[in-house]
């Protein structure tokens, strides 16, 4: 770590990079490196996402001073009034970044259950905040994703930080070793509830444009739930009464696969309690099925960033 702490600027730069998977993909047949060129790159960023995280929330203390001298941004998303293409493109540069990150530190967290300390990197008082910068994806998205293929994949980033801010707030809500452990569990669910709040209107106007949108918003909604169930979220069964009605009143425009998807998540409802919120720790088939999960967005994430990248190398050269 000590190596590393003068270059976490440095880290989190590679770390944004949509490139630098199809950078790696491309060295590694070029080498013939006995690695799978396909995933060496996800566990890579993953593992400088930890090393960043760790860092990151290792000096933040009380005032947070670490993530805001890395992510000056974090507290500060558009206004209103500047929400154009610069401000979206750089909204989900953002939400990218932040997302590797919080799946550092969920990963760091899984595989460390029992540290001295939780890894929380981005501090629970910033969740208005991120929640507004996802909010700029949302409400341009329709106009902008027209633009490039960063921008068609924009809404994928989006609902995959979603994910992950959604189990961030909940395994926070979990973690040992914090002071004022009731207070703290209350405040991250709360957290990951007014991120919600948030973010959910957005959801329903980017719904409101076509019968496409409703579509394809429907299958992130859809994806978003089967992944909160696939972790035993205990949040998911707060929200739920918000999303079903939402896909439920535009399940004419649904395909009979997202039909029968939306029925497997209403009949794991019915059937199988959720675990309620426990006091502190996890069991051990909680992590398992939390580390799955994670192992599996790490692939989407890589595999989405690599497919960006490769397109938009056809018009413009690494």
């Amino acid at each position: 770590m000590e190596c590393v702490r003068q270059s976490i600027g440095e880290v989190l730069d590679f770390m944004a990079d949509m490139h630098t998977l199809t950078r790696l993909k491309n060295h590694m047949k070029t080498c013939s490196q006995p690695l799978h060129e396909d995933t060496f790159g996800g566990h890579l960023k993953v593992g400088l996402a930890q090393i960043a995280a760790m860092e990151i929330s290792r000096g933040n203390h009380r005032d947070n001073k670490a993530v805001i001298r890395y992510l000056p941004w974090l507290y500060h998303p558009p206004s209103a009034m500047q929400q154009g293409p610069k401000e979206f493109i750089e909204c989900v540069s953002h939400i990218r970044l932040l997302s590797w990150l919080l799946l550092g530190s969920l990963t760091h967290n899984a595989v460390c259950p029992n540290a001295s300390s939780p890894c929380l990197p981005i501090p629970l008082d910033a969740g208005s905040h991120v929640a507004d910068h996802l909010i700029v994806i949302l409400i341009g998205f329709p106009e902008q994703s027209k633009t490039s293929v960063l921008h068609m994949c924009s809404l994928f980033h989006a609902f995959i930080f979603a994910q992950l801010w959604t189990v961030y707030c909940e395994q926070s809500a979990v973690a040992t070793n914090v002071q004022n452990q009731n207070e703290f569990s209350f405040t991250a669910i709360l957290t990951a509830l007014e991120f919600w709040s948030r973010v959910t209107p957005s959801i329903l106007q980017l719904m409101a444009h076509n019968k496409v949108m409703v579509e394809m918003v429907c299958l992130h909604v859809i994806s978003l739930m089967e992944a909160l169930q696939e972790c035993n979220s205990t949040i998911f069964v707060k929200l739920i009464p918000m999303w079903l009605p939402m896909i439920q009143s535009n399940i004419k425009h649904l395909s009979g696969g997202l039909q029968l998807r939306l029925q497997a998540i209403q009949n794991n409802v019915n059937h199988h309690s959720l675990r309620t919120l426990p006091g502190s720790g996890q069991s051990s088939a909680g992590l398992g099925a939390l580390r799955k999960w994670l192992r599996c967005t790490q692939f989407k994430m890589a595999q989405v960033e690599i497919q960006s990248s490769e397109a938009a190398s056809q018009f413009y050269p690494l």
